[in-house]
């Protein structure tokens, strides 16, 4: 499992159990889910087709903070969920 946040040392992440990335590209690893758990600027500003590029096969996103369009997600082929 990766993590990454803006606002955290690379310690602070790795407290959750995670390897912490120093970016959100990951060029040799691609991941099963994205899980957005925060709405930092960053990621606001992030598409659908960043996170496409992000993760394997199976496309899923698990949007806590609402920051993308359910039906636009799901028309994109992700399973997408939101609380």
């Amino acid at each position: 499992m990766y993590g990454y946040d803006p606002l955290l040392s690379n310690e602070e992440i790795e407290q959750f159990g995670v390897k912490a990335l120093d970016e959100l590209n990951v060029k040799n690893e691609k991941v099963d889910c994205v899980i957005m758990a925060v709405a930092h600027d960053e990621f606001k500003v992030m598409t659908l087709e960043d996170l496409a590029r992000m993760v394997n096969e199976k496309l899923v996103l698990i949007d806590i903070r609402g920051l993308f369009d359910e039906e636009e997600a799901k028309s994109e082929g992700f399973y997408y969920r939101a609380l």
